[in-house]
């Protein structure tokens, strides 16, 4: 018997299964749309920014309705609109407390395709947890709607950055002379820090061209590691931005072998005799001619 009852349950169970599958699955109701009329109805702050910004052109009427207006960036807000404000899955309130993926979304949907935005999604900036909405408002009429200036935008985060401008020997980032994105592209980069360029010294040598190579006897740190191997980009205590004081002290810890006939003291300034430290067409000692 007990056999029997356990048969019929198992029974009973495989009858509902089959019933639930044969069942029609429940459909959702299609998302409806509001209108950007409707939004500004009640958001009229948000309204007045967004038609000062360059996204105003979103409430072109040959657009698609889910592309069109408030809704192309938050989506559809027409359950929205008649619930008074309820807020449902689907519409896009871009809250900082949402992962920084999903806030972007939305941005890369139409900037994606940027050159510069092609590494976005895998960025040092993304994978940080930082969102195109961190940096950039929707509405307004800022430059590129940035919500600071630069570098004040960067230094937000980077306040260990903004401490080495305040050194004695340090780029003119805060004189204004340059900015953070000269040398770093903040939407992505396949280099270490998010450095503009392909190779380690292409985006220093675009100012500093006088030190610009090919040589034909190449100083094989800067070749391998770059201009940070020595020089600290952002600021140092120390003269040309170095990362120690003492030119010996930085030489020492790559050429750990000091020649026989270099052993005095007055040997121990190295670039008064090796002055092309970058490179020299003439001297595979780094001397000059």
């Amino acid at each position: 018997m007990k056999r029997l009852s356990t048969l019929s349950t198992v029974l009973i169970l495989f009858a509902a299964v089959a019933r639930a599958a044969d069942a029609p699955a429940e459909t959702k109701a299609a998302p409806t749309y509001a209108g950007e009329e409707m939004c500004a109805a009640c958001h009229e702050e948000q309204a007045t920014s967004y038609g000062a910004s360059p996204h105003r052109g979103l409430s072109q009427e040959s657009r698609p309705e889910a592309q069109r207006g408030c809704e192309a960036c938050h989506g559809p807000g027409g359950a929205h609109a008649d619930e008074s404000g309820a807020v449902f899955d689907g519409l896009r309130t871009f809250a900082a407390s949402a992962p920084a993926a999903d806030r972007s979304t939305p941005c890369l949907g139409c900037h994606g395709g940027g050159s510069g935005l092609h590494d976005a999604r895998a960025s040092e900036h993304a994978l940080a947890g930082v969102g195109c909405p961190d940096c950039h408002r929707l509405h307004g009429n800022t430059d590129h709607l940035l919500r600071k200036s630069l570098p004040e935008l960067c230094y937000g985060c980077h306040a260990n950055i903004r401490a080495k401008f305040a050194l004695p020997e340090h780029h003119k980032v805060p004189e204004g002379a340059i900015t953070c994105l000269d040398c770093h592209d903040a939407h992505g980069s396949r280099r270490f820090t998010l450095m503009r360029g392909s190779d380690a010294r292409g985006r220093c040598e675009r100012c500093h061209a006088d030190q610009q190579g090919p040589f034909v006897f190449e100083h094989g740190g800067l070749l391998v590691e770059g201009c940070e191997r020595c020089h600290d980009p952002h600021g140092s205590l120390n003269r040309h931005l170095l990362i120690r004081q003492q030119v010996a002290q930085l030489c020492y810890e790559c050429h750990t072998v000091t020649p026989n006939n270099h052993v005095q003291p007055s040997f121990r300034d190295c670039t008064r005799c090796h002055t092309a430290i970058h490179g020299s067409n003439f001297s595979a000692q780094l001397l000059e001619p």
